[in-house]
């Protein structure tokens, strides 16, 4: 606390002293009158401002006395998440602060142990939640051969739609056990230099048979390795979440082929993947919204399969590992997801 906001806050006190004073000195004038004594005026004005000079030196005097106390007060209240600095608060130089020292000691105690039960239940729903979709992610992987060693003439338009719905499920499950990681995304990820193209054809190979199914192909502009700095399986997570919409929103009835272009850019400070697709892509009004939470938008009302969550963990993945997440779509020609790599940095904001 500053000395004017100090003076400030005790505006109402001077007041009350000024005018206590006033009426003393002139009760004391008056009785001399009375009395026929004479006094200068010079006398009298000169023991009110030595009475005013005295009241400043008191305030002077308490606000370096309780000065340590105000800025152990600010230090807490400008602390963006760490609250120890209440354990460090000095001793208190009056009953009010010891009060408030009291008061903050037991808010930051009860804090403390709601913090923990919070985390201990987080952590035991992490752990649940990791252990139930590794157990479901089995009867789909068996349900998926199951469907490969029966398929017959007869049969495959019905075990097509089967095996489409079961891949539905796996993706998924995938996409509830990475928002239980990236909770504790410091703990789940390795950095290293891996080739960006080799990472866009497994999740072209993993997606084929859905690309197949909905005559959509891929291209991928570039014939050399791309080196990037990143964690292998959060970055195939977001490429394979901006392909399964890109499938999702390219996908018609009608037997005309679409394609899923890669390209990339390379430039001094950073190498760019643009992944494109020639679906129905995004309204204007919804293109800053994309990354929300929840937000599934005009096109996600048509199919009723969106979430809204998919684009929203990649982006909030693109921002834990350093990367950029863009997005570029007019409505009815096809949407452009970009990656950003940045070179010559940490590139891991955690």
């Amino acid at each position: 606390m500053k000395f004017r906001s100090f003076l400030k806050d005790r505006i109402t006190y001077t007041a009350v002293y000024i005018i206590s004073t006033c009426v003393v000195i002139l009760i004391m004038y008056l009785t001399l009158i009375i009395n026929r004594l004479e006094i200068p005026i010079s006398n009298i004005f000169y023991a009110f401002l030595v009475s005013i000079a005295f009241y400043m030196i008191f305030l002077l005097y308490d606000y370096c006395r309780n000065k340590n106390f105000y800025n152990q007060l600010n230090s807490i209240l400008n602390a963006e998440e760490d609250l120890d600095y209440i354990l460090n608060i000095g001793s208190s130089n009056n009953s009010e602060q010891e009060i408030f020292k009291k008061i903050l000691l037991k808010l930051y105690k009860l804090s403390g142990n709601r913090t923990i039960k919070y985390e201990e239940a987080h952590k035991q729903y992490i752990y649940f939640v990791n252990q139930w979709v590794h157990q479901m992610k089995t009867p789909v992987s068996v349900i998926n051969l199951l469907l490969q060693e029966q398929v017959n003439e007869e049969s495959r338009e019905v075990f097509q739609s089967i095996s489409e719905e079961n891949e539905k499920l796996a993706h998924g499950l995938d996409m509830m056990l990475y928002n239980a990681r990236l909770n504790e995304f410091n703990l789940d990820f390795n950095v290293e230099s891996l080739d960006i193209i080799s990472i866009a054809r497994k999740v072209i190979n993993d997606n084929k048979k859905s690309m197949i199914r909905h005559h959509i192909f891929p291209k991928i502009n570039i014939n050399k390795e791309v080196s990037v700095e990143s964690d292998r399986k959060w970055i195939y997570f977001v490429i394979n979440q901006i392909v399964i919409n890109a499938i999702k929103y390219s996908k018609s009835d009608s037997e005309e082929s679409k394609f899923i272009t890669f390209d990339v850019i390379e430039e001094t400070s950073k190498i760019t993947l643009s992944i494109s697709d020639q679906g129905i892509g995004i309204p204007k009004e919804d293109l800053s919204r994309v990354f929300n939470a929840f937000f599934t938008g005009k096109n996600g009302r048509k199919t009723s399969e969106s979430t809204g969550m998919g684009m929203h963990l990649s982006k909030k993945v693109c921002d834990n590992l350093g990367h950029g997440l863009l997005v570029n779509s007019q409505e009815g020609f096809g949407t452009t997801f970009s990656i950003i790599f940045y070179k010559g940095k940490n590139i891991f904001n955690l």
